[in-house]
């Protein structure tokens, strides 16, 4: 299960970051959760540490839709079909039976970001709206556009110590988005072959 590469620092991503939140709930995102061991690692990674309000989101449309998945790095592919069916959606619910954290949107990551812009509320006896992410993969749409857009979305809802991984960052403009993080407070704590860790350092 799963299509990614270095989960062992997706892994360190998180534990990173768990520790740092300054709010009563940890929230943590995968974009493209394909067949679920991305957002597994992440949840597996903290709910048996934490014992508080804890939310995991997943954002996937499946449904098999065509799209320009890269820009750079390797063959350009547009209107291509990544195989995210319905069916495959279905096996993932079921296989996240035992994870009641995760909570799946279906939606694209465009769809998401409308909807969903001022917070996720969580009901649990009482409401909490949950407005800060301690942790994001980014490993959906491989385009730089893409990344851009959700970077920009995700780092105005990051708290200081929130970290960020992008996968396969070789494919887009990753000089590009680490200018921009820069600005926004963010600095790169570790790189692989596959994947490129930041962490918000300070909130301007």
């Amino acid at each position: 299960m799963g299509d990614s590469e270095e989960y062992d620092l997706l892994k360190e991503t998180v534990k990173s970051s768990y520790n740092l939140r300054p709010h009563n709930y940890i929230l943590t995102c995968e974009i493209g959760v394909r067949e679920g061991l991305g957002s597994k690692v992440m949840i597996e990674e903290i709910r048996n540490k934490y014992q508080g309000t804890y939310l995991h989101v997943g954002i996937d449309p499946y449904g098999n839709l065509s799209y320009s998945h890269y820009d750079k790095g390797k063959t350009v592919k547009k209107n291509h079909s990544a195989d995210y069916t319905n069916q495959m959606k279905e096996r993932l619910k079921k296989d996240f039976l035992d994870y009641p954290q995760f909570q799946l949107m279906n939606l694209t990551d465009t769809e998401f970001m409308k909807r969903y812009a001022d917070g996720i509320p969580v009901y649990n006896e009482k409401t909490i709206l949950c407005e800060k992410y301690t942790c994001v993969h980014f490993d959906g749409p491989h385009k730089t556009e893409d990344i851009l857009k959700q970077f920009m979305f995700f780092s105005q809802r990051a708290h200081r110590g929130s970290t960020f991984c992008f996968d396969d960052y070789l494919t887009y403009d990753m000089d590009l988005i680490q200018s921009v993080a820069k600005v926004l407070g963010f600095v790169p704590i570790k790189k692989g072959d596959q994947k490129y860790i930041m962490r918000k350092e300070y909130v301007n």
